[in-house]
């Protein structure tokens, strides 16, 4: 996806530089999903951009001894909101058309949900003998790609971190997950207002959440967290009384939004304040129909 913008300064045409797709380091083609993400496996990515630079000389009015560099970054907007970058892609002096090498490494533990790969085409030096509305400025940037991935196929995954228990104070030190938020705040992003620490002092734990791994006990195992979690959100969910009273408040991306979905997608149509008797007189039903909506693996 090409990002609009409005420079102050010439810009080529489009056409002025190709990118091929994304590759992991298998040179497998990268889709619109990655539904075999793994968030403790880091993402090692790379693609070519072969760009004209006779043609970005003469459109941008730049010097013949002008010079340019590619760069990768990498931002995952919607859970972790943290970004990187690849190193920089000298070109020089160059002329002609040039194909340059781009590589990221994006940490598999800061990214989730969304991931924008981006590809820019910047100016290192305009060059002998610009134009008063050349770009001059290095690092202007003179083209740029955006590419959109989710990670998981869009599925929701909570913010999680392996975390040695015995650094908790609050966590039995052989527990094997814990759901790490501020029952009071739902105002707060999902992303910094709730995390589901592993404990990784339990190794399988680990390998389970892993989608790519072969345990046979790892898909069990997802189930009861994904059980657990939900059941835990939700009794505390009923028992906020501001949620309670008005549950369709809270914005996007908010733990008060997630509670609300979550809430609708096990039980659709029925009304929170019901929900909440339910929960005080027939807890083990509530649970129970976590359980036949989310669904525990055979």
């Amino acid at each position: 996806m090409r990002t609009q913008g409005a420079p102050t300064y010439l810009v080529p045409d489009d056409d002025v530089a190709s990118a091929s797709p994304w590759s992991d380091q298998d040179g497998r083609e990268l889709s619109e999903t990655l539904d075999h993400w793994d968030p403790f496996t880091d993402l090692v990515l790379s693609r070519a951009l072969t760009v004209d630079l006779d043609k970005l000389r003469e459109q941008c009015r730049v010097g013949t001894d002008s010079a340019f560099a590619v760069i990768a970054s990498w931002r995952s907007p919607n859970r972790t909101r943290l970004g990187g970058a690849g190193g920089r892609v000298d070109l020089g002096a160059l002329d002609g058309l040039v194909r340059a090498p781009v590589s990221l490494i994006v940490p598999g533990p800061e990214s989730g949900g969304r991931l924008d790969l981006t590809t820019r085409l910047v100016l290192r030096t305009p060059g002998s003998d610009p134009s008063r509305i050349s770009p001059k400025r290095p690092g202007a940037v003179l083209w740029t790609e955006t590419e959109r991935i989710a990670l998981e196929g869009g599925s929701a995954r909570f913010p999680m971190t392996a975390v040695d228990f015995a650094s908790l104070a609050r966590v039995p030190d052989d527990a094997a997950w814990y759901v790490d938020w501020d029952q009071e705040d739902l105002e707060a992003p999902v992303l910094g207002g709730l995390r589901l620490l592993l404990n990784s002092r339990q190794p399988r734990i680990i390998s389970a959440v892993r989608t790519a791994t072969d345990d046979p006990a790892a898909t069990i195992v997802r189930s009861l967290i994904l059980c657990d979690v939900a059941r835990h959100l939700v009794r505390s969910g009923l028992d906020n009384e501001t949620f309670v009273d008005a549950p369709d408040i809270f914005a996007e991306e908010s733990v008060g939004r997630l509670l609300s979905d979550l809430i609708a997608t096990v039980w659709p149509g029925m009304p929170v304040v019901s929900l909440r008797s339910r929960a005080i007189h027939e807890p083990a039903r509530l649970d129970a129909e976590i359980q036949a909506v989310l669904g525990l693996a055979e």
